[in-house]
């Protein structure tokens, strides 16, 4: 591995630490890919709190994330992030429904949604539902590979293109929790949507996606 795993624990258990809940156990047996998952909810949330001033609520007796793609399910963990009298929730691996699935407005086959590590939704979303597409408001794909490959930008934009038309708005978080200083974004509606990677050669092809309000963050601890 190219990055501090054994450092990415030690955020997330501290992290957890100061929201009421231990992380340890979950954090000692999980994969790499998981570990850089919930290092990426960590700096995601960190994010929120630094830009927006949000308040962060765990939800959940323990730390119980979902490990596989699916609908969401509140009876396993999530955040509720406020502000400015607006709320969203945070959660990991859902499968959002595409922009496509709209558009047709009929029953749709295994292309009609697409699994994001990370969301930012509005809570509107039923239990056990699947998210559509104008419901999310950030998502964030993670990647802890130590060769950043061409594929993974490809990936990237045509889950971009499930998710908005391209056309220039604003970001639907600033709306919902700023009071001045929105920003646009080349994406409607306006979701803020990132590439989380520890390969610093990532960087290296983030000027294309950018024209389509994708951001790249090289993360790691």
């Amino acid at each position: 591995m190219s990055w501090a795993k054994d450092q990415a624990k030690t955020e997330i258990e501290n992290f957890f630490k100061n929201h009421g809940v231990s992380a340890r156990r979950q954090t000692s047996g999980a994969s790499d890919g998981k570990i850089y998952e919930l290092f990426c909810l960590v700096e995601t949330l960190v994010w929120l709190k630094s830009e927006y001033g949000v308040h962060i609520k765990f939800i959940g007796k323990t730390m119980d994330f979902k490990a596989s793609p699916g609908n969401i399910d509140r009876n396993r963990s999530y955040f509720e992030i406020s502000a400015n009298h607006s709320t969203v929730e945070l959660h990991t691996d859902i499968e959002i429904k595409t922009l496509g699935s709209t558009i047709l407005n009929q029953a749709s086959d295994n292309s009609g949604y697409h699994e994001t590590d990370l969301v930012v939704i509005a809570p509107s979303v039923k239990d056990g539902q699947k998210p559509a597409h104008d419901d999310l408001f950030l998502g964030v794909e993670c990647k802890a590979h130590a060769n950043f490959q061409k594929q993974i930008v490809k990936q990237v934009l045509g889950i971009r293109r499930e998710l908005s038309f391209l056309d220039r708005t604003f970001v639907t978080l600033d709306v919902m929790f700023k009071t001045n200083g929105v920003h646009f974004i080349n994406a409607n509606p306006g979701s803020l949507y990132w590439l989380a990677f520890t390969d610093p050669k990532g960087m290296n092809y983030r000027a294309s996606p950018s024209a389509f309000g994708i951001e790249f963050k090289n993360w790691t601890p």
